[in-house]
C-alpha cells in the first residue's frame, strides 16, 4: 500500500475547500423561520371574520363608554381601539405594566371569566374626579385604599354595563366583577399560559389624562360562539355606529337628568370699608344694590341661566323663576 506524496495531500485539501465555499453559502442563503416552542399547540385560533367581528363590537363599545363616562365623571372622555389581536394568555400576562388595575369578570351564560386592565395613574385621575376634583393623580404611585377600592368597583361596574350593552348585538351578558387587585401576579390564572386569547387594547382619554386600558377574552371562553362570531353579518347602521335610536335618546335623557349641577343666587352687590366688615355683629343690616323688587341672578355651574324672585317654600329657602336667559340675552 502506497502512502500520499505531500503534492497529492495539499491537491486533496484545495479541492475541499474550494468546494466548501458554496456548500456553506447555500446553507447560509436558507430563510430561517422563528418558531416558540412554548406555545406550539395553537389549534384554537380566532378566524379573520371572528376578529372584525370583535373589532366592529368593541367599536361600539367605545361610543357607549364615551356618552355614559362623560356624563358620570362630568367630562370630555374619548376611548379609541389601538390594536386587536391574538396573543398567548401568558403573553398577555408579561405584557401588563406595573402599577395597573386588573379585574377579573364573568360573562355568564359563556363558561370562564375575562379580563381588562387600567393604567394606575388613569384610576386615580378617575378616583379624583369622582371625588369632586379636578382628575389628579399622585406623583408616587401606591395600592389602593379600601375607600378607592370600593369607587373603582362602581367605576368598573358602570364601564361593563356599556360593554354589556355592546354585546347585545350578538347575544345577552350578564357581567359581574369577580376579583380586582393592582398587582397580575396576584391574579389567579384563568386558563393555562399557552391557551389563545384576543387582546383588545384601547387609549382612554378622561379630560387632559390619557392612559391605556386592555381587554383579554380567553377563546375558550367564547368557544361556544364561535360560529356567531364568524357568521354574525353587521349592517351598515351597526358598523356607522347605527345612528341614535328611541332606546338610544331614552338612556341619554336618563344619564342627564341624573348629572349634578350647582345652583346659586345672587343676591346683590355692595361695597363696604373694612372697618365695617370686620365689625360686623348678628343682627346688623347690609344693603345690596338690589331693589326687592327686581329679579335676582341665579347661576348654574358659573353660568348665567335665570331671573329669580327668592322665597320660602316649607321652612326652605326657595326661588321662583321668573325670566331663562337664552343666548340672544348674553
Amino acid at each position: 500500500m502506497s502512502s500520499l506524496s505531500q503534492e497529492e495531500i495539499d491537491a486533496l485539501i484545495n479541492q475541499l475547500s474550494g468546494t466548501a465555499g458554496p456548500a456553506k453559502e447555500a446553507i447560509d442563503g436558507r430563510r430561517v423561520k422563528s418558531f416558540d416552542f412554548r406555545f406550539n399547540k395553537r389549534l384554537d385560533k380566532f378566524t379573520n371574520n371572528q376578529l372584525q367581528t370583535l373589532r366592529t363590537l368593541h367599536e361600539n363599545f367605545t361610543r357607549l363608554l364615551n356618552n355614559s363616562l362623560s356624563v358620570y365623571l362630568r367630562t370630555r372622555v374619548e376611548a379609541t381601539i389601538v390594536s386587536i389581536e391574538q396573543i398567548s394568555y401568558g403573553d398577555f400576562i408579561a405584557s401588563i405594566g406595573i402599577p395597573s388595575i386588573l379585574a377579573i369578570y364573568s360573562m355568564d351564560p359563556l363558561p370562564g371569566s375575562g379580563i381588562v386592565q387600567v393604567d394606575l395613574n388613569l384610576v386615580f385621575s378617575i378616583i379624583d374626579r369622582l371625588l369632586g376634583g379636578p382628575g389628579w393623580f399622585p406623583n408616587k404611585l401606591r395600592d389602593l385604599t379600601d375607600i378607592e377600592r370600593t369607587l373603582m368597583q362602581r367605576f368598573m361596574a358602570r364601564m361593563l354595563n356599556s360593554y354589556r350593552e355592546s354585546w347585545n348585538y350578538l347575544l345577552t351578558l350578564s357581567l359581574k366583577i369577580e376579583a380586582l387587585d393592582s398587582n397580575p401576579q396576584f391574579i389567579p390564572r384563568i386558563i393555562p399560559l399557552d391557551q389563545i386569547v384576543s387582546y383588545i387594547s384601547m387609549e382612554l382619554k378622561i379630560g387632559d389624562m390619557a392612559g391605556v386600558m386592555n381587554f383579554c377574552l380567553p377563546y375558550l371562553v367564547l368557544q361556544s360562539i364561535s360560529q356567531q362570531l364568524t357568521d354574525f353579518q353587521w349592517s351598515p347602521t351597526v358598523i356607522a355606529g347605527r345612528g341614535m335610536t328611541e332606546e338610544d335618546i331614552a338612556q341619554l335623557t336618563r344619564n342627564v337628568e341624573r348629572a349634578g349641577v350647582e345652583v346659586e343666587v345672587e343676591l346683590g352687590k355692595t361695597m363696604v370699608s373694612l372697618r365695617d366688615l370686620v365689625s360686623l355683629r348678628e343682627g346688623d343690616v347690609v344693603v345690596f344694590d338690589k331693589q326687592t323688587n327686581e329679579p335676582l341672578l341665579a347661576k348654574v355651574n358659573d353660568k348665567e341661566k335665570f331671573q329669580v324672585f327668592p322665597g320660602v317654600n316649607r321652612d326652605h329657602l326657595a326661588m321662583q323663576v321668573a325670566h331663562v336667559i337664552s343666548n340672544e340675552d348674553e
